[in-house]
């Protein structure tokens, strides 16, 4: 047999002290009684060991035990929860003393559990409680004056577990830790992680290899946030990252885009292709920061799904989603553990097998008076799951709400007792989909208004043909850290973060707007030839051309040559290599006339779509062309011979 106490601190207010309490100081502080830590799983006959704080307790204060019927459903355990003294008292346990308190304040009580009435009849030094079955006891703790008054109350969840029996199926629990939030970067290149830096830090202190290196937990992470921590330069930011690389070392992380999406918004405006590229850039941050790759077969919904967004996402290869409640039609209630979890998102083509992301369980971690009473609470929930029908295999997947969590050892808590648990099973998202096959069909809601602007289609392909063509100029010589290759990865960080859900239309562009006058900005440093009049002496020749690279770093660029009155034997369009400083072209022709020719010189960038300056050059051509000098001599041969005739005519 086994047994979990669950504590739940009452405000003092709803409980004021009785006469023996001084109220004429109003600065006097209220006595009470707080819970510092409870074993969760104790067995019959066993020791059960319990944890509190007194405060303000005067000289000889007692405690009070109040044992309830036991629960064996959720119904009435959230009953019993909403209305704490309405069940009546199964066995009393009355003026127990309180050991003192250890150097710490903490005063540690140990309870024995018996099924027998007449077991080992009770000693004052180890006091027994009666639990005739098994299942979930509610529990109040009652502190006691001196005077019998009492002076705090602390309500409780006692679970009775069962003898291990292989044909009771645990109830198999699969953890999220999921931390998401708005983009951490600003259009300037600012790092902010706002609220969602603390959820950081408490999933790098909770998933800590030191103390939980075995612990089976899914974690899904915004791979922005991950970007955001790499690009800043503060030193609590690098450290923070080494800690979130060691954290989730091991650990089954679920693929998510880049930033979140509103996937019916997207698909709507034709965007279904760059939905892949949002993947593939989430996994190479995660892959590139964290030190390994996302299990890109899982991913977690966040704002909706169109069965047109799980095509795609079974084209990226996805082959599990996780859905929030929140996000399901309520038509079918999967509160009641009578449901599968898992079930059916309808997809183009075969349905799509998906899991619920139950909120209503971690929903304590919010409404519980006191952080470290929410972790035991969510347990005597899961127990009252699991006795509503032992005999079915079932599965629950929790993700606890990260920013309510004040404390993160109450989180861990809850991973620890979940691992040692005799009734429940840490399990992955794809065992509770192995053990629970999906039957029911479920829709997903459409997502709210998202301020899309109709033109963001357009002005994102632009963006990304901008950024593209930069990208040409420089990628093929550029190397990992260098300033050009930062450049790139800050226009292509622009162009992701403009998509994230949530942002304003005038957001969307100005982040757009970032990567255009970056670009404009940057490339207006190169200098196309000056104007210049340049003479030819033969038909063909190579005519030098300066151009100006004030950048720090080589680039590549275009050269369009068009000219009525020359040809180019190599070609009117060339690329070429500019280093820093001033590079000398030599460009070769071959002039179709002599006299002067007009030739015009465009640089772009490799793909033509950056226009990076143009000039205009004179080209005179002083020799003849063949044609010319074939006249010429006709001419000549001609003057000879009138000449010659001319000649001998006079002397005869």
């Amino acid at each position: 047999m086994a047994v979990t106490l669950l504590f739940i601190a009452e405000p003092m207010a709803v409980f004021p002290a009785a006469s023996a309490q001084d109220n004429t100081n109003p600065e006097q502080a209220t006595p009470s009684i707080e819970l510092v830590s409870q074993s969760i799983w104790v067995a019959a006959e066993d020791t059960f060991q319990l944890s509190l704080r007194l405060l303000e307790a005067p000289n000889g204060s007692t405690l009070d035990i109040n044992i309830g019927a036991p629960i064996r459903s959720r119904t009435a355990f959230l009953d019993r929860l909403a209305e704490p003294f309405t069940s009546p008292v199964l066995h009393q346990l009355s003026r127990l003393p309180i050991p003192e308190p250890g150097p710490t304040g903490i005063s540690s009580l140990s309870v024995v559990t018996t099924s027998g009435q007449n077991s080992k009849a009770n000693q004052p030094d180890r006091p027994r409680l009666f639990l005739p079955t098994e299942g979930v006891y509610p529990v109040n703790l009652d502190l006691r004056g001196p005077d019998g008054a009492r002076l705090g109350t602390v309500h409780t969840f006692l679970v009775r577990t069962p003898p291990s029996n292989p044909e009771l199926p645990p109830l198999l629990v699969s953890t999220v830790l999921s931390v998401s939030g708005p983009p951490a970067v600003d259009q300037e290149g600012n790092v902010d992680l706002g609220p969602t830096g603390p959820n950081l830090q408490t999933l790098a202190d909770v998933l800590d290899p030191q103390l939980r290196p075995q612990h089976l937990v899914t974690v899904s992470l915004d791979p922005h946030l991950i970007d955001a921590l790499a690009l800043s330069r503060r030193p609590e930011h690098t450290e923070l990252l080494a800690r979130l690389r060691r954290a989730t070392a091991s650990r089954h992380i679920t693929s998510n885009t880049y930033v979140p999406l509103d996937s019916n918004a997207w698909i709507d405006q034709n965007l279904s292709l760059q939905i892949g590229w949002q993947i593939e850039s989430g996994a190479a941050v995660v892959d590139e920061h964290l030190g390994h790759p996302p299990d890109r077969t899982t991913m977690v919904l966040t704002t909706s799904a169109s069965p047109e967004l799980l095509q795609r996402l079974r084209r990226e290869r996805v082959r599990l989603v996780l859905v929030p409640e929140a996000l399901l039609d309520p038509v079918d209630d999967l509160a009641s553990t009578s449901a599968k979890t898992s079930f059916l998102l309808p997809a183009v083509g075969d349905p799509m097998p998906a899991v619920a992301i139950d909120s209503t369980a971690t929903a304590h971690f919010s409404r519980a008076d006191d952080s470290r009473v929410a972790p035991y609470l969510v347990l005597a929930d899961l127990a009252a799951r699991w006795f509503e029908d032992p005999q079915q295999r079932r599965g629950i997947v929790l993700a606890p709400p990260m920013a309510s969590l004040l404390d993160p050892d109450d989180l861990g808590t809850l991973l620890d007792e979940i691992t040692t648990s005799p009734i429940l099973a840490a399990a992955g998202p794809a065992e509770i989909v192995e053990n629970l096959e999906p039957g029911t069909l479920r829709q997903v809601r459409p997502a709210g208004e998202n301020g899309f602007g109709e033109d963001y289609e357009a002005a994102l392909s632009d963006g990304q043909r901008i950024a593209r063509s930069y990208q040409n100029m420089v990628d093929p010589i550029a190397t990992a850290g260098t300033p050009e290759r930062q450049l790139i990865e800050t226009l292509e960080r622009a162009l992701l973060l403009s998509g994230a859900y949530g942002l304003t239309e005038t957001q969307r562009d100005s982040y757009l707007g970032v990567v255009a006058q970056t670009v404009r900005d940057t490339v207006a440093a190169i200098q196309p030839p000056s104007q210049q009049r340049i003479t030819l002496t033969s038909r063909s020749g190579t005519i030098p051309m300066l151009i100006r690279n004030n950048l720090d770093y080589d680039v590549i660029v275009r050269l369009d040559l068009n000219s009525d009155k020359l040809d180019f034997p190599d070609g009117d369009s060339r690329l070429w290599r500019l280093s820093p400083g001033v590079t000398q072209v030599q460009v070769a022709v071959r002039a179709k006339t002599s006299g002067d020719a007009v030739l015009k010189v465009s640089v772009n960038s490799p793909t033509g779509l950056l226009a990076l300056g143009e000039s205009q050059l004179t080209v005179r051509t002083t020799s003849l062309s063949g044609t010319g000098v074939g006249i010429a001599a006709a001419a000549l041969a001609i003057l000879l011979v009138w000449w010659a005739r001319n000649w001998w005519s006079r002397r005869r």
